[in-house]
């Protein structure tokens, strides 16, 4: 157990609860929860000698990020589908090829390798709680998950696709982790799997993942084998009298939002992906006139919630809708993720008695820091959501200890995960064709760095990764560790060159 006793002060804090608490907060942290907010410092110096003393000035303190819905094996992926809609991927014979390397031919190993480099990445943009929706090879993508999770320290949910998985989940002991099971995609659906899925759930009273309704064609496909919309589907099988995961969903009939409504389940939606897959965007303003609580995962490639909140924000602007306040475009990464996975009791805010996972966004930068001094709360979180980028998280807390400080890694090599990633993305392009022409100009570069360089294209040999997994840790900072600010790092913020408007299939 975490026995550890933290006093943070100076910081700017946004709790993210019901209050909206948002000013220069002292936090007391025991045992890996929040115990004290707002408290005088010297109080708490007095009550707590031996704490450790964490100067959080310059920072802007968030709940830890909650990414509702992430594919794992998707940030090696990304680099087959980078460019491309995704109605276009089964056409496609590097998609078919790279997903075939995992399901058939790929070790534990690999999976392993693959799952740390996306949880790692995660980590450093904020993430404190992920919800992977599973890989459907049994034999070693869940396994490899797990252990992925414990060696992040990332709080994890899983989805599960086959009764191997489940069997195997059901029968595991002493993992934190949680599981879901998911329901067969559109083309695969039936009935009988439909209702199985279901009845399993229940028995092991995990939530059911509703992964349905990404596009139109698999909204049609639904309709046509089972005469029926896709929520009136879930609704007739009574799949929200249990808790369920209800993803992507952007295609609706007259009548499917306000079932939604009526059940009050979170909708999580991926901007980012939206717009890098051209998947259908959902119907905002409608979704908005209902109340309809919205939730944001990552879905396809990096796991990167400031990002996304911009994406949403682009979106919405693109529509001619009009963008959230602040406190609620927190909500869609926090708190409301938070609730999706049904975690909302122990983490999503900053509250006396939850779990302490809290995120620094380091605003020192000349550009951004102005914000701080005139102590408007609007504005300060808004240039923290807005205008700073993952590269402006410095320093990560899970369970009231850092994992992430002066913006890299305390528990794994960062030089390690440059050449584990490298490996298995060597492996994926030598089995699509032994050549780089599979691979777009446009794939992105291996992201877990503070500064940002130009993408580059990808050559099967000699892979010019970003200087990301450069400064190496291999062993855990001393928690009397303290933090000395670099006024040499330069954190950009740019949205990625792929990031557009997407109109239709045809478009990206």
């Amino acid at each position: 157990m975490n026995e550890s006793t933290k006093i943070i002060e100076n910081g700017f804090v946004f709790t993210g609860d019901k209050q909206h608490h948002a000013r220069r907060l002292t936090l007391l942290v025991q045992k890996g929860r929040i115990v004290d907010i707002g408290k005088p410092v010297q109080v708490l110096k007095t009550l707590h000698p031996s704490a450790e003393i964490i100067n959080a000035a310059d920072k802007v303190l968030l709940p830890g990020f909650v990414d509702a819905h992430h594919a794992g094996e998707s940030f090696i992926l990304r680099y087959v589908t980078s460019g491309q809609p995704m109605s276009r991927w089964n056409k496609n014979s590097a998609v078919s090829l790279a997903a075939d390397y995992l399901r058939k031919e790929a070790t534990y190993e690999d999976f392993l390798n693959l799952y740390k480099l996306s949880y790692f990445a995660a980590l450093k943009s904020g993430v404190t709680t992920i919800a992977e929706y599973g890989f459907d090879t049994p034999e070693h993508s869940l396994s490899a998950a797990l252990e992925a999770m414990r060696q992040t320290n990332v709080r994890g949910v899983i989805g599960l696709h086959n009764g191997d998985q489940i069997e195997a989940a059901r029968t595991l002991r002493g993992t934190s982790s949680r599981f879901a099971c998911a329901i067969a995609d559109e083309e695969n659906l039936t009935t009988y799997n439909f209702q199985s899925t279901i009845r399993t759930a229940h028995e092991l009273q995990w939530p059911v993942i509703l992964h349905l309704g990404q596009t139109q064609h698999g909204f049609d496909v639904v309709k046509k084998n089972f005469n029926k919309s896709i929520m009136q589907l879930y609704a007739d099988y009574h799949v929200f009298d249990f808790p369920v995961h209800l993803t992507h969903l952007a295609c609706f009939d007259d009548g499917d939002i306000e079932i939604i409504a009526k059940f009050g389940i979170p909708l999580v939606l991926s901007p980012m992906s939206i717009l890098r897959k051209g998947t259908d965007i959902p119907p905002f303003e409608k979704l908005f006139q209902h109340n309809v609580t919205l939730a944001l995962g990552s879905d396809w490639g990096t796991a990167q919630p400031l990002e996304n909140i911009q994406s949403y924000t682009s979106l919405l602007k693109m529509l001619g809708l009009p963008v959230d306040k602040a406190d609620d475009l927190l909500a869609l990464h926090t708190k409301n993720g938070a609730r999706t996975l049904g975690l909302d009791t122990e983490i999503g805010t900053i509250e006396i008695g939850k779990k302490a996972d809290i995120i620094f966004l380091d605003l020192s930068e000349f550009r951004i820091n102005a914000a701080l001094a005139d102590e408007n709360t609007e504005r300060i979180l808004d240039v923290g959501l807005l205008e700073s980028t993952s590269y402006h998280v410095s320093e990560v807390m899970i369970n009231g200890e850092f994992y992430v400080r002066e913006g890299h890694l305390l528990t794994y090599s960062e030089d390690d995960l440059k050449n584990e990633g490298q490996a298995i993305l060597r492996k994926i392009l030598l089995g699509i064709g032994k050549n780089k022409s599979f691979v777009p100009t446009s794939a992105p570069v291996l992201e877990l760095s503070t500064q940002r360089k130009n993408e580059n294209e990808i050559p099967i040999t000699g892979l010019p990764y970003e200087e990301g997994f450069k400064v190496v840790r291999k062993k855990t900072i001393p928690a009397g560790y303290e933090r000395k600010d670099d006024a040499s790092i330069n954190r950009t913020s740019k949205l990625p060159d792929n990031v557009r408007k997407i109109f239709g299939d045809d478009e990206v």
